[in-house]
C-alpha cells in the first residue's frame, strides 16, 4: 500500500480541493465532519564539493500529506493519516560507491517510493470501560515510536487507571530485504495516576524482526519500560523512564523542565545513560543500525537556563557533555565531547518585528592533546506584511564539532561552519512558499537550495 501513496496523493488532494467545504462548518455553524491537515510540496537541490575537485549533485523531491478528521457533535469517530513521498531526480542508485551526496533515500531500490506513517479509523467510547479502539496503521502507540498495521484499544477501568493494549504486523521504512506482515510487534502500557501531580506508566513489548540477509538470524526483542513523572508545580515537572532489554538494562533518561513567569526564568536539565552497546536489534527499536553500525555506551548531560529582560530581551547558557562508558571505543558516531554556548536575543531592534540573536560557543573534543575550539554565530530576522500573514526571512551562522542527520546524510562530518538563508511568504490565505539556502563549509563544501509549498486546511 505504501508504494501506491505517490500516486494517491495528488489525488486525494485533489478531491480535498474540490471538495474541502462540504465537510467545514455550515453557515449554522455546525459541521457534520471536521476535517484539518495539510499538503505540502519541495523541492531540494544539493552540491558537494572536495579539497581534490570532486563534486556531485543531487536533485530530490518530498511531498507530505496530512489529514484529521472528526465528528465534533458525537465526538464518536476519528480518522487520521499521515503519508509522504520522495523521487529521485537524478537516478544514481550505485551504493557501492562513495557518494558524496548520498542519503537515507538512496539504499532502497527506486527512484520513488511512499511511506504510509497514519492511517487509522477509532472509534471512541464503544462501550462502557473502552475510551477509544483505534484500527489501521498506527505510530507510536505508546512510548515508543513502534509503527504497526494492527488494533490498539485503551479500556479505563477506574479514574486514575488506564490500560493499553495492541498489536499487529510491525512496519519498518529502513531495512534491507524487507517484506511487510513478516515482522511483528505487540504490548501493553499501564498508566497509573495516584495524585493529580504524580503519574507512573509500566510497559512491556516484543517485536519480532525476520531476517534473511547480512548472515544475520532473525532477532527477537523484549521490551519493559516503567516511567515516572512528577509535577511539583504547575510550571515544573519532572521525569524518569528507565528501559529493560533482554535481561539487560538497556537506557535510563531524566528531564527537568520548569519556567517561573514571574522571573522570567526558563530552565531544562537531562542525563542520559546507554547501558549497552546497541546492535542487531529489531529493526523497529533502531531502524539505522544497519547503514549506521552499533551504538557503543555513554551518557551524556544537558543543561539550559534561559532568562528574560523585560519583553524584547532574553540571555541563554547552556552546557551538554557527552562521554563514552566502559571499554566503548571512539569511532564515526560515537564521540566525547562537551559544549558550553551563551546567546544573547533582541527583539524589535531598532524598528518593530527585527529580531537578532547572537551566540558563543566553546567545544572541547578529549585526546592528545585535548583540542579546544571556540566559535561564534549569529542569526537576523524580520517579519512584514498584514498581521496573520505576515512573511519571515532569517539569514544566519554557527558552527557544528560534529554534524550529521539520521535521516539525511549518511555520513558524519566535523568541524563544519554553515550558513543559511530562509523565507516565509504567505501567498494566499493558507497557501505558504518556503525558501531555503544552506552552506556548509569543512573538509567538504555542501550548497543545499529548498524551494517548496504548504496549504494548511
Amino acid at each position: 500500500m505504501s508504494h501506491l501513496l505517490p500516486v494517491l496523493a495528488p489525488i486525494i488532494v485533489m478531491v480535498i480541493l474540490s471538495s474541502g467545504r462540504a465537510f467545514a462548518a455550515t453557515s449554522s455553524g455546525d459541521s457534520s465532519i471536521a476535517l484539518s491537515g495539510y499538503f505540502s510540496a519541495r523541492y531540494q537541490f544539493r552540491t558537494a564539493e572536495t579539497s581534490s575537485g570532486e563534486t556531485a549533485r543531487d536533485q530530490d523531491v518530498f511531498g507530505d500529506l496530512r489529514i484529521d478528521a472528526t465528528t465534533p457533535k458525537t465526538g464518536r469517530y476519528e480518522f487520521h493519516f499521515m503519508g509522504s513521498f520522495r523521487s529521485d531526480l537524478d537516478g544514481n542508485r550505485d551504493l557501492h560507491q562513495n557518494y558524496l551526496v548520498e542519503d537515507i533515500g538512496d539504499t532502497g531500490s527506486h527512484h520513488t517510493m511512499g511511506y504510509l506513517y497514519e492511517a487509522h479509523f477509532d472509534v471512541n467510547d464503544p462501550i462502557k470501560g473502552v475510551t477509544q479502539v483505534r484500527m489501521g496503521r498506527q505510530a507510536g502507540t505508546r512510548d515508543e515510536q513502534v509503527t504497526f498495521d494492527g488494533i490498539a484499544l485503551d479500556v479505563r477501568p477506574a479514574s486514575s487507571v488506564n490500560l493499553t493494549l495492541y498489536g499487529g504486523a510491525a512496519v519498518n521504512f529502513y531495512e534491507i530485504g524487507s517484506s511487510e506482515g513478516d515482522d511483528t510487534v505487540a504490548g501493553a502500557g499501564l498508566d497509573l495516576y495516584p495524585t493529580a501531580s504524580t503519574g507512573i506508566s509500566l510497559d512491556y513489548a516484543t517485536l519480532k524482526d525476520k531476517r534473511d540477509y547480512l548472515e544475520l538470524t532473525d532477532v527477537k526483542d523484549d521490551l519493559a519500560t516503567i516511567r515516572v513523572w512528577q509535577r511539583f508545580t504547575p510550571s515544573l515537572k519532572a521525569t524518569a523512564k528507565y528501559r529493560h532489554q533482554n535481561g539487560e538494562s538497556r537506557d535510563l533518561t531524566v528531564r527537568l523542565l520548569g519556567a517561573f513567569p514571574g522571573a522570567g526564568t526558563e530552565i531544562g536539565a537531562s542525563y542520559l545513560r546507554q547501558f549497552r552497546t546497541q546492535v542487531a536489534q529489531s529493526n523497529a527499536l533502531s531502524p539505522f543500525v544497519d547503514v549506521m553500525g552499533p551504538s557503543d555506551p555513554y551518557q551524556s548531560y544537558e543543561v539550559k537556563l534561559r532568562q528574560f529582560f523585560g519583553k524584547r530581551y532574553a540571555f541563554d547558557l547552556a552546557y551538554f557533555k557527552r562521554e563514552l562508558t566502559g571499554n566503548s571505543v571512539a569511532g564515526t558516531f560515537n564521540r566525547e565531547y562537551s559544549r558550553t554556548a551563551a546567546g544573547f536575543e533582541v527583539s524589535d531592534m531598532f524598528f518593530a518585528n527585527l529580531s537578532l540573536t547572537l551566540s558563543g560557543d566553546q567545544w572541547r573534543s578529549p585526546g592528545s592533546p585535548e583540542r579546544t575550539y571556540s566559535s561564534g554565530g549569529a542569526d537576523i530576522g524580520y517579519s512584514f506584511g498584514k498581521k496573520g500573514s505576515m512573511a519571515r526571512i532569517n539569514a544566519g551562522t554557527y558552527y557544528s564539532l560534529y554534524k550529521y542527520d539520521y535521516y539525511l546524510q549518511l555520513g558524519e562530518r566535523t568541524n563544519v561552519r554553515t550558513y543559511y538563508l530562509t523565507t516565509k511568504i504567505p501567498v494566499v490565505k493558507q497557501v505558504a512558499l518556503n525558501l531555503g539556502y544552506e552552506f556548509e563549509d569543512s573538509i567538504e563544501k555542501y550548497q543545499t537550495f529548498k524551494a517548496g509549498i504548504r496549504y494548511d486546511f
